[in-house]
């Protein structure tokens, strides 16, 4: 049995096919009268419904553990591209010594010098506006030994000039901003969205993969449930089959019937064992798969019931169900989405035609002393708290791109890119309208069909049980009996297939809708998995 188009189908057509089929319609008896246990050897049952179905495929399914851990990652990029507008501590020194020989150039400036700095600070580019900011202190360890060799008769007449190292302090501030090309922050804050824009994009593929996969546990489910029932239906038609060759036998004794009918039921009956055989490896093979998938222990039994639904939870409202999908469906909204990003490529392609215009500039309070470093921030009268003893510096800095191909492409480019999207969000948006006519067209269809096949499936039970009473009582022969159960078989298989195709309809109605999650009470929270 596989699943086909939403259908149940069979290579049917054959009695001993239809006979086969006639095992899954006592799934559609089980209605929403929930789940019941049995025994079993081990005496563990486990009650196993839909909701409890995906709860454990969502804990325990390969393949949904991976999706939620890739719903996990979505904002990767998005905060990586944050990191750009954080704090950052810095640091750094610079250590430096110079020997030269004795000569004039070097008589006032010495022989020897060493320039020692060692600074930092905090420094952070401004969300809002892209202003770079640093603010950073340090210290300035300068020492000479001019004038400080005595043997020397060119400098030893100046030894009161000779200096100890002279320590200088500064607590400095700088500001750079881009007035164009990038001005105020605006292609920054064009990028911070794209970002976000794909990180939504990312969040709602896989939050619909999710979905996917619920209804792919569901279906293994719901096909065990199947298997299941169809080992008990094979039993109690291999009883069925056997009552009725007896009572042929039994009738040949009198005179009633011929050999040949006995030869009949005997191969019925011999074709009821091999499929009832066959129906213990079906059975056993589904539990195998669904055990893998929800991880079950080996040793559990499982419901024998399953709560499919038998009624519509709300009737479905196109309009309004359309107004929800136009909201929800991931496909749409992210063709919304990439119209949005190929607008904002746009912009920041037409940014990049324009000149790069910066102004940067810092300023500095500072001291000086020759006593030691820290008196440069302790010392209220001359220390750097004082701001007596300043420094600024500014810069400008213009560039501009003459004839630059690669710019104009990227425009061009940027703009074919928002036609594009533009054309993509409409056809998208003409999908979704169509998928959920046809979805809500389905539903209410297969559940018409259902009903009506309840109905079928109930006066075809029936008109079988009189005809049996009647071939019971010699008015009827094996030919009406076997025709009435093949009858009665077709219907039954009917009604199975009219329940499961209504509540895979109802799936995927919902998922038309991406209201899925919703059915089960998930979002996106309740998804992402425990990281600690």
């Amino acid at each position: 049995m596989k699943l086909e188009n939403g259908n149940f189908w069979t290579n049917t057509m054959s009695w001993k096919t239809i006979s086969v089929f006639l095992v899954s319609n006592l799934i559609l008896l089980s209605g929403l009268s929930g789940v019941f246990s049995q025994e079993n050897k081990s005496g563990k049952v486990l009650k196993l419904t839909t909701e409890e179905t995906v709860k454990r495929a969502l804990d325990s399914n390969f393949k949904l553990q991976n999706l939620r851990y890739e719903l996990a990652k979505t904002d990767s990029n998005y905060l990586k591209a944050e990191s750009q507008y954080s704090w950052r501590l810095v640091a750094d020194g610079s250590f430096r010594q110079t020997v030269l020989p004795l000569n004039q150039n070097n008589v006032f400036t010495g022989t020897k010098t060493s320039d020692d700095t060692i600074k930092g600070g905090i420094e952070k580019t401004i969300r809002a506006t892209g202003t770079y900011f640093k603010l950073e202190a340090g210290n300035r360890r300068f020492d000479s030994n001019a004038f400080e060799d005595k043997n020397n008769p060119l400098t030893s007449g100046f030894a009161g000039l000779a200096l100890p190292p002279l320590y200088t302090g500064f607590i400095t501030a700088t500001v750079s901003q881009d007035l164009l090309k990038n001005s105020f922050g605006y292609k920054g804050r064009n990028q911070e969205k794209i970002l976000d824009n794909q990180k939504e994009m990312a969040k709602s593929q896989v939050s619909l993969q999710i979905s996917e996969a619920i209804v792919g546990s569901l279906v293994d489910f719901w096909d065990y449930s199947v298997k299941l029932q169809s080992l008990k239906t094979f039993r109690r038609l291999k009883e069925n089959v056997s009552n009725i060759r007896n009572l042929t036998v039994r009738k040949q004794g009198l005179g009633l019937s011929e050999g040949f009918e006995v030869n009949q039921w005997n191969a019925l009956l011999a074709q009821a064992d091999s499929q009832l055989e066959t129906a213990v490896v079906q059975k056993d093979e589904a539990k195998r798969k669904l055990a893998r998938t929800l991880k079950l222990e080996s040793d559990l039994d499982l419901s024998e019931e399953t709560d499919l639904m038998e009624e519509i939870p709300e009737k479905p409202d196109y309009n309004k169900d359309l107004e929800i999908a136009y909201k929800k469906r991931s496909d749409y909204l992210n063709a919304v989405r990439e119209k949005e990003i190929a607008e904002l490529m746009l912009k920041n392609a037409k940014s990049d035609q324009l000149p790069s215009l910066t102004l940067s500039g810092s300023a500095s309070s500072q001291a000086q002393t020759i006593t030691s470093p820290d008196k440069n921030f302790t010392d209220a009268t001359d220390g750097v708290q004082s701001a007596r003893y300043k420094d600024f510096n500014g810069k400008v800095s213009f560039a501009y791109p003459l004839f630059d191909k690669g710019v104009a492409a990227g425009r061009r480019d940027s703009e074919i890119g928002v036609r594009q999207a533009t054309l993509k969000e409409n056809e998208v948006k003409n999908e979704v309208r169509d998928d959920l006519r046809g979805r809500i067209d389905s539903l209410e269809a297969s559940y018409k069909i259902y009903k009506n096949s309840i109905v079928t499936e109930k006066e075809t039970q029936n008109y079988y049980n009189g005809v049996v009473r009647s071939f019971q009582q010699g008015r009827a022969d094996a030919v009406a009996v076997k025709n009435a159960l093949d009858t009665l078989v077709r219907d039954q298989l009917s009604l199975t297939q009219a329940k499961v195709n209504f509540n895979i309809d109802l799936m995927r109605y919902y998922i038309a809708k991406n209201m899925l999650l919703e059915r089960f009470d998930l979002d996106a929270e309740k998804l992402l998995p425990n990281l600690e």
